[in-house]
């Protein structure tokens, strides 16, 4: 595959993105700020799990990796997984979050990240001395990159888009020889869901899974529900293998993960551990609990309503 992407067409993107293939048939094309995109290829069709941040396209980075034709599952509508929807024909998302990917993302919102991304970068420097020395974390596809020459955050947007087809629970996209089925995961977002190989045990959890934080701090997030999905996400260990995640680092997981997870999260539920202040990346404060490998965001009482909610 290394030949296709070195024939791209957008070696601007190319650089933009890491690319690796993780199993078979599976492809990692991550952003450096903290986004994960998954493409995954059967024998007739392929599909982008997301499409990232639009900051650059996406396309052709996946029309490098495989030649099938390309099409587009949106794991929940928020801005950092449909930035590059408007780059194909066919878009696939959850019946609740097809008229929320219409709308474009708020202004101050994408201002926010770009201010979030440049103190990333501005903290990098320290942080990639102690870690060449001690840690060995950072790797291509986790370590933050400076926005592409050229790049001016001001004209960014993320353009509507319109489903062409919206999938409910149980729903099965047949790749060829893959067949990937729609597991609802809401809880983050009310339009959340992930996607089952279950022939090769693989599961991509959108944002319902992920290292680092599992936001439920919005005003359409909500706990109980996230509960309820991650315990069904947990009663599929047996028949998962390995975990694709969308965020922060740590792309993959083993099925243990999905109990670690569901665990924690009604502990949660339950008010069994601490709440430490937090703040997200537009600043608007939450209440956070951490476990060794996550942690999850609620909603502070004593604060303002979150700004924005289509973060992460």
């Amino acid at each position: 595959m290394a030949s296709r992407l070195e024939l791209g067409e957008d070696a601007t993107s190319l650089a933009w993105f890491c690319v690796r293939e993780v199993v078979s048939g599976v492809w990692l094309l991550g952003e450096p700020q903290h986004v994960y995109t998954w493409l995954v290829a059967g024998d007739d069709r392929a599909v982008l799990l997301d499409t990232g941040m639009g900051i650059l396209p996406i396309r052709p980075v996946a029309a490098g990796v495989t030649p099938l034709p390309l099409s587009v599952v949106n794991t929940h509508y928020h801005f950092d997984h449909i930035g590059g929807n408007h780059e194909f024909e066919e878009i696939a998302i959850h019946e609740i979050g097809a008229p929320l990917i219409e709308q474009p993302a708020p202004r101050d919102l994408l201002d926010a990240y770009i201010d979030y991304a440049q103190r990333q970068l501005d903290a990098l420097s320290a942080y990639r001395e102690l870690d060449a020395e001690y840690f060995w974390l950072l790797s291509s596809e986790s370590e933050p990159r400076p926005f592409p020459e050229g790049f001016d955050g001001s004209a960014w947007t993320i353009q509507p888009t319109k489903a062409t087809q919206t999938l409910v629970a149980d729903d099965r996209i047949d790749l060829g020889g893959r067949v990937l089925t729609v597991i609802d995961g809401p809880g983050h977002s009310p339009d959340g869901i992930c996607l089952l190989d279950e022939r090769n045990g693989l599961l991509f959890g959108g944002d319902t899974i992920n290292h680092g934080r599992i936001s439920a701090h919005f005003p359409d997030s909500d706990l109980d529900t996230l509960v309820d999905s991650t315990r069904r996400l947990a009663e599929l260990s047996d028949a998962v293998q390995l975990i694709f995640v969308h965020h922060y680092g740590h792309a993959v997981a083993d099925s243990g993960f999905l109990g670690e997870v569901a665990r924690g999260v009604q502990s949660v539920q339950a008010g069994e551990q601490p709440l430490l202040p937090g703040r997200d990346i537009l600043g608007d404060p939450f209440l956070v609990a951490r476990f060794e490998n996550f942690s999850v965001t609620l909603p502070d009482p004593d604060a303002p309503a979150p700004t924005l909610i289509t973060e992460e």
